[in-house]
């Protein structure tokens, strides 16, 4: 009988799943972050649109495609300023997203710096060339020492940092803010809105309206006014009257008493004819007086 193959050992922990793959860098996105990065003042503009290209979405809450994007974006505006053709550019841009994933790849630290720059050396060397085909994406030896000199003051020298961003989870916080936000009521459709000449109609009538609730309000205290002064000659009179009946009822003990009470009695009689005369006179007047006030306003 055959034996039996021994099962193979379990391994230490589940490898490290492969990132996922992404769009290239293509000229045409290329071309639109240059184009971007010189109409906007705002440099984010160009960013947020070339992470969107690359499918880098989230950077701004999602640390490590947040320091992917800007390693995208520095190597690339290294690159024009090194005067690097496009097919140059998306070299050096696959070299340094190689040089991430790596990062990424292994936990820890086995992922050593000499380890990086064996992958940067194995990436950018076969890509040199004496007369190098620049337009295909090979390197000359000026453009090599530029692109060395990048990484290794971009790249090598965080190179801790680097690792650690990409091989250490990190912690996430979320916190929750409520804001109030005021918003406008809806506006009333444009038919319940006055035209000019309804408006003015309006205020006329409005102004009409007015001006007669105060003319109602001025006839109403005169009114109140005559009335309470009407009150007080009644009261007045009744007040005489009462005094005047008391007087006829005692009779008079003497002739002189006697002509003291016919001379009052007759005085109080003209008196208050004479009162009588003059109010109905004083009404009058007043009612002219009110007619010509109108009169007047209404010129």
């Amino acid at each position: 009988a055959m034996a039996e193959e021994d099962p193979a050992p379990p391994a230490d922990g589940d490898a490290p799943a492969p990132p996922p793959p992404r769009p290239p860098l293509t000229p045409e996105i290329l071309a639109a972050f240059y184009e971007n990065l010189d109409a906007n003042p705002d440099p984010d503009v160009a960013a947020d649109a070339l992470a969107e290209s690359l499918e880098l979405r989230d950077r701004t809450t999602d640390a490590r495609l947040g320091s992917r994007v800007d390693f995208i974006f520095n190597a690339l505006d290294f690159a024009r300023d090194a005067g690097l053709t496009p097919a140059q550019t998306v070299a050096v841009h696959e070299v340094g997203q190689a040089m991430l994933d790596e990062c990424g790849a292994a936990p820890g630290p086995s992922f050593s710096f000499a380890d990086a720059e064996s992958l940067f050396q194995s990436t950018i060397l076969p890509k040199v060339a004496a007369e190098p085909d620049r337009e295909g994406g090979q390197f000359s030896v000026a453009d090599v020492r530029a692109v060395s000199d990048y990484f290794a003051k971009g790249f090598f020298q965080h190179f801790s940092l680097w690792r650690f961003v990409w091989s250490e989870e990190q912690e996430t916080e979320k916190h929750e803010t409520f804001k109030r936000v005021e918003f406008a009521f809806p506006a009333r459709p444009l038919p319940d809105f006055l035209t000019e000449e309804a408006n003015e109609e309006r205020l006329a009538k409005e102004a009409e309206e007015a001006e007669a609730a105060r003319v109602a309000a001025e006839e109403a205290a005169k009114e109140a006014e005559e009335a309470e002064r009407l009150r007080l000659i009644e009261e007045e009179d009744a007040k005489r009257k009462a005094e005047e009946e008391e007087y006829a009822r005692r009779k008079p003990a003497t002739l002189a008493d006697a002509v003291e009470h016919a001379v009052k009695t007759a005085l109080a009689q003209e008196r208050a004819a004479l009162e009588a005369e003059y109010a109905v006179r004083e009404k009058q007047l007043r009612e002219k007086i009110s007619v010509l006030e109108q009169q007047m306003k209404a010129k």
